[in-house]
């Protein structure tokens, strides 16, 4: 922090505590916590002078509890600030703040913020980053403890946080004015100076805050921390942006797949990466074919294929099987490889050995054209290289596993491991287990088991899973998909509950990507209010990359069908808010965003509700351009997941 420490005025506050609503066992003497003999922690603030203080302590539920901060103003100042701390008398051994730092980010090979401290202090973060406002959680010997506080609802009520793990203490810290010091990380890899918005009172302006805290015991492999992401998404305003129907959704993603992405080169046929604007604002066509990952070449034909079927539409159902036999006439390998992208190799008569077809595309090639199988069968074409294709994948993978059930992030063409390192070949644990449920053949369910044991006791241990996202070497959400599908499958091959509560903790920790609250600017002309955009539903992308996007989408079906498995509310609620927000700002044709006219069906894959992406003084546009092709392809594979029924009961 900046502040001259010099004016801070330390105080245990002796509020108003009442304990009517907390059956914890917990108890409150003055501003400590305590449990039993022992101090779970104090309420600690400070302020600069010329601020009066004022603060209430409500049990608002077992071990949960509202603070009420308010502050009236004696004098006026231009650098009045307060912070609000929650201090365990205990180091924390795991600790987080969610989408930003998660235990300090210690793993992989990115330069985005290490550790809770550099050499200029402690990092604080604006509330803009994270997915509950100012939220951060720590597991110390015994305790899980849990601070955020309520979104504010203009931007003088901006405020920041931290996290301190010293030695002998965990310090949660809530702070006003809005700041991010000593540096700020403002795009991928890179740092600016930190800023401090002022503190500007006039005399008798009252500032308040409104948090909460959750304390409950510690339980193994992260798991205490279900009550206060449960707790916080009781507390969420459940807000519905406006959005197109499912069925018009359908109809624009395809129209976008057929009349701007698919292409022909050759006797290749397959569907480019998406678009982007030229220096004259005219949207231009960006090369590169994938299977999967950002270009969903497979995924796209299948929807096309199920378009048929829904309205026999013979134009998408031959574009559909035209891109599924280029690839599969093509890309194939005599190993049981997959090439992956188009443009880097198909066609050239040596195929570069260093190259690598990453666990990602290979996963969803191999799921994509099981049900490829099935759905050209329906179509009336019979294509039993398809089924061939994904079980060769299948076979590779499974027989280059490793003892411990680990498969590899990617491999060279002539079939050696390019890393091992990373969550990423858990996207072969589906399609594996696909394998075993089409084929009855227990090798591939054997496999799929043991690299999902492998995986899952990897996010039970460091709290986290990683490198789902190809362009990141960091703690990211992406990777995460698969191990919640493949929990979702083992149970329905099973029915052992154990899996269940496996998909529970999987989702935990989605979860904590997932923004809780919709992020307010008070500028008319600022591009979410421009363009009328929420930020609840959002996911954050990774520790490295720290934008909104809505690839939660993918996940849909997986929330909804463990909302009915549960009975849980909660992960309904969630499969309906990521729903509506991935169904924001979708073209219609006519949608214009800051001088571009996008086709239809196109929507911008990034979203920057913070100082995230400003590598100058002047803010950056906080929606991009980048029309890319994964977005409705993500869409559009929901939807055909779901029964048809199912689409009218989806957010309208």
């Amino acid at each position: 922090m900046t502040k001259n420490f010099l004016l801070l005025l330390p105080v245990l506050v002796g509020g108003f505590v009442s304990c009517d609503n907390d059956t914890s066992g917990y108890k409150w003497d003055g501003m400590t916590l305590t449990d039993g003999n022992a101090v779970i922690g104090s309420v600690v603030t400070s302020h600069s002078r010329g601020l009066d203080p004022n603060i209430d302590i409500e049990p608002v539920g077992t071990g949960l509890y509202r603070i009420s901060v308010g502050y009236i103003a004696e004098v006026e100042s231009d650098s009045a600030f307060y912070t609000l701390d929650f201090v365990a008398p205990q180091q924390a051994g795991w600790w987080m703040i969610p989408s930003v730092s998660y235990n300090g980010n210690h793993w992989g090979r990115g330069l985005e913020p290490r550790g809770a401290r550099t050499d200029g202090g402690w990092y604080t973060y604006t509330h803009r980053i994270t997915p509950i406002p100012g939220i951060t959680y720590s597991e110390t010997p015994e305790y899980a403890i849990a601070l955020w506080a309520e979104a504010p609802r203009n931007d003088r009520g901006n405020f920041s946080c931290s996290i301190m793990p010293d030695t002998a203490s965990t310090v949660h810290r809530l702070m006003w004015p809005e700041e991010e010091m000593p540096v700020m990380y403002c795009a991928r890899d890179k740092y600016t100076s930190g800023y401090s918005v002022p503190g500007h009172v006039a005399a008798g302006d009252t500032l308040t805050m409104t948090a909460y805290l959750s304390v409950t015991p510690v339980l193994p492999g992260h798991r205490a921390q279900h009550k206060f992401l449960t707790e916080a998404w009781n507390m969420a305003e459940k807000t519905s942006p406006h959005v197109h129907t499912p069925a018009d959704l359908w109809e624009y993603g395809l129209q976008y797949a057929e009349n701007m992405l698919y292409s022909e080169e050759g006797n290749f046929a397959g569907f480019t990466i998406g678009y982007s604007p030229d220096e004259n604002n005219e949207i231009q066509r960006r090369r590169g074919y994938e299977i999967g990952w950002c270009g969903q070449n497979a995924s796209f034909a299948n929807s096309m294929l199920a378009d048929y079927l829904r309205h026999d539409n013979e134009s998408r159902r031959d574009k559909g099987m035209k891109v599924l036999d280029s690839w599969a006439a093509l890309a194939p390998l005599s190993n049981g490889l997959f090439i992956t992208n188009y443009d880097r190799v198909i066609g050239l008569d040596t195929i570069p050995s260093a190259l690598v077809f990453d666990a990602c595309n290979l996963g969803t090639a191999a799921l994509n054209y099981f049900e490829a199988a099935d759905l050209a069968k329906a179509c009336g074409y019979e294509r039993d290289n398809f089924e061939q294709i994904a079980y060769r994948i299948c076979d590779f993978v499974r027989d280059d596993q490793q003892q411990s059930g680990v498969y590899g992030r990617g491999w060279h063409p002539d079939g050696t491991c390019y890393v091992r390192e990373g969550t990423i070949g858990a996207f072969m644990v589906p399609p594996m287990l696909e394998a075993y449920r089409r084929s009855g053949d227990s090798a591939y369910f054997e496999s799929g088991c043991r690299a999902y044991e492998y995986y899952l006791g990897q996010l039970k241990a460091d709290g986290y899973t990683t490198a789902g996202a190809l362009d990141t070497w960091c703690i990211d959400k992406e990777s995460s998909i698969s191990l919640l599908r493949g929990a979702m499958r083992l149970y329905r091959i099973t029915g052992e509950k154990k899996y269940i509560d496996d998909a529970v903790a999987i989702s935990d920790y989605l979860s904590t990507w997932l923004w809780h609250y919709n992020t307010h600017f008070d500028d008319p002309h600022n591009d979410f209010n421009k363009y009328d955009y929420h930020t609840f539903g959002a996911t954050s992308v990774s520790t490295q990359h720290r934008h909104l996007d809505p690839y939660a989408v993918f996940w849909v079906p997986e929330w909804l069908e463990l909302s009915e498995v549960t009975g849980d509310p909660q992960w309904a609620e969630k499969a309906v808010a990521v729903w509506e927000n991935a169904a924001q700002l979708v073209s219609d044709g006519n949608l214009e965003i800051n001088g571009v006219r996008r086709p239809a069906g196109s929507q911008n894959e990034a979203f920057f509700p913070s100082r995230w992406h400003w590598t100058g003084e002047e803010p950056a546009e906080r929606l991009n351009q980048w029309l890319v092709a994964w977005p409705g392809a993500f869409r559009m594979e929901t939807l055909r997941r779901l029964d048809a029924a199912d689409w009218t009961d989806m957010p309208q």
